[in-house]
């Protein structure tokens, strides 16, 4: 650090603008009294617009959306999930029985909203812009992260310097607010790497999510509007390569056939994107100052949806706690401890829950598939199982914080 480089503070450092950096600053922002600071680059109008991914928000995370007035003006872009479709598609002899489960059970209009990443990030990009109590740095990278006794230190490549009563770090999986707060990471990878884009098919799909649970992973179909959906498809690795040296055509019939032609023909496919299927878990979420969310705190595969909506989870406790603080200085250890505590039973048990699922499809041992078989003809048959588990699905079977209760019904 410069000698004589001024050293500008504030309360609450942000590291991360991605969608959970940006949920985070909002809501410190709207619930707490606290300054804030939001460290990361701004992606341009033409990033946002190449940006093809969508995000299944559940209605507990659609509730804290509403809060932060996101989710009006991302309400006409999103498209319900209505449905989900489970499907054996492993080629066993012990083949578990399709499920179907819908909204409507649990006396909802729907379990969440697709919503396209470029809508989403360009509102959260707007209110955090437009919000008074948040300084946003837009730094090309933070170059130093020092916990001290009573502050976090700071360094962007700029040249700037910045003194935070505590850091939260939303800076995804390979976090430098994580290697900073030495917490240790467990890491395990699958031997997948998940390929992801959008296309276009001639049937409907009734607003219904399908996974095909495949010996390479699960192939998931999203719905978004009319005849579009968005595709995350686990493979392995030599055959992701294999995936995306296709042309677009030899790709759109290599997935109806694999899809078994359910929603008629893929009539296009936008750009194929891959990324590597891996887990992480985490001992503790907050040390030294410094408070992890979203991927800095938990990796997990994509099933399912569950990984963006614990994120979402972790800012909502991590803001419950803060919002009964006046002194980040002399109240930082039992923020630490009610923020781990807050966070360990949803993460873990998420995390070996998802892990055990995407096992069960990997791995040939014949006990295993008989297990998998057998608690889904359970699901099948009980009225009481099929509630308790998408409830648990959902995350509302949890005590939820009060970002994440309804001031009135979500409109859907």
């Amino acid at each position: 650090m410069t000698k004589h480089a001024p050293i500008s503070k504030t309360d609450i450092a942000i590291i991360g603008p991605g969608p959970v950096g940006l949920i985070t600053a909002l809501a410190c922002a709207q619930e707490t009294p606290f300054s804030i600071s939001l460290f990361g680059t701004c992606p341009s109008s033409e990033q946002l617009e190449n940006d093809t991914r969508t995000t299944a928000f559940m209605v507990p995370s659609l509730t804290l959306l509403d809060h932060l007035k996101v989710w009006p003006e991302t309400q006409k872009h999103a498209s319900p999930l209505k449905h989900l479709r489970m499907i054996d598609d492993c080629a066993s002899f012990v083949r578990a029985p399709d499920c179907l489960f819908s909204a409507s059970e649990l006396d909802m209009e729907a379990f969440a909203q697709n919503i396209p990443n470029k809508h989403l990030n360009q509102q959260l990009i707007n209110l955090v812009e437009g919000h008074a109590n948040i300084t946003w740095v837009k730094t090309q990278a933070v170059t130093s992260i020092c916990p001290e006794h009573d502050h976090v230190m700071i360094e962007t490549q700029e040249g700037q310097s910045y003194k935070a009563c505590l850091l939260i770090g939303a800076d995804g999986r390979n976090s430098p607010a994580r290697r900073a707060s030495g917490i240790q990471e467990k890491v395990w990878s699958y031997e997948q790497t998940a390929i992801s884009c959008n296309f276009t098919h001639e049937l409907p799909h009734n607003a219904t999510s399908v996974e095909f649970h495949r010996p390479s992973g699960p192939l998931t179909l999203i719905p978004l509007k009319e005849n579009h959906a968005s595709l995350v498809w686990s493979l392995r690795p030599k055959q992701a390569d294999d995936m995306l040296q296709l042309s677009t055509d030899k790709f759109c019939q290599q997935l109806e056939q694999t899809m078994h032609s359910i929603w008629g023909p893929i009539t296009s496919a936008g750009k194929r994107v891959a990324f590597p299927i891996k887990g992480m878990k985490l001992d503790h979420f907050a040390a030294k100052r410094i408070f992890l969310v979203g991927e800095a705190a938990h990796v997990v595969p994509p099933i399912g949806a569950q990984g963006l909506n614990l994120g979402v989870r972790d800012v909502a406790y991590l803001v419950e706690s803060l919002k009964s603080q006046t002194d980040l200085n002399t109240g930082i250890h039992s923020l630490e401890s009610a923020y781990n505590k807050a966070r360990q039973h949803d993460v873990w048990s998420r995390t070996m829950t998802i892990d055990w699922l995407n096992k069960s499809l990997l791995l040939s041992y014949l006990p295993l598939k008989i297990l998998r078989t057998a608690g889904l003809n359970a699901m099948n048959a009980s009225h009481t199982l099929r509630k308790l588990l998408m409830n648990e699905g959902l995350g509302a079977s949890l005590d939820l914080p009060t970002l994440m209760r309804p001031k009135q019904k979500v409109v859907l």
